[in-house]
């Protein structure tokens, strides 16, 4: 039986600001703003890669792709991104296109709405 996925409008993507807090005093500020960008960009990348691999039926390199952002994820604080790349990889290990391609959806919105999150929390921290 296909299992259904529930996709809300608005994406919460919450984030652990305690990681990302601890993180930023670890690390001073220059660097850390540098780790979010270098997040960012890994992020999107191996996102827009699992979609492709996706859509290419590739479910193997999507499998490892999701599970990549899961680590990326859980690294920086990003605890519903990590969730729904879990999903994906799930997905993908389970061969399910269509459930693969829907999570991976998901998975962009909650990132972009997460990486958000990040960004404004650093932007009010003294």
């Amino acid at each position: 039986m296909e299992q259904v996925f529930h996709l809300r409008v608005a994406e919460s993507g919450f984030v652990d600001f305690e990681i990302v807090g601890a993180l930023k005093a670890s690390v001073g500020h220059a660097r850390y703003q540098e780790i979010v960008e270098d997040v960012v960009f890994s992020l999107t990348e191996k996102i827009t890669s699992m979609m492709n691999n996706a859509r290419e039926r590739e479910f193997g390199t999507a499998e490892r792709q999701a599970a990549k952002i899961g680590v990326i994820a859980r690294q920086i604080g990003l605890k519903d991104v990590a969730s729904i790349a879990a999903a994906a990889q799930d997905c993908a290990s389970r061969s399910e296109y269509t459930a693969l391609s829907a999570v991976s959806v998901r998975l962009a919105r909650v990132a972009e709405r997460s990486l958000f999150l990040v960004i404004e929390f650093d932007a009010q921290a003294p």
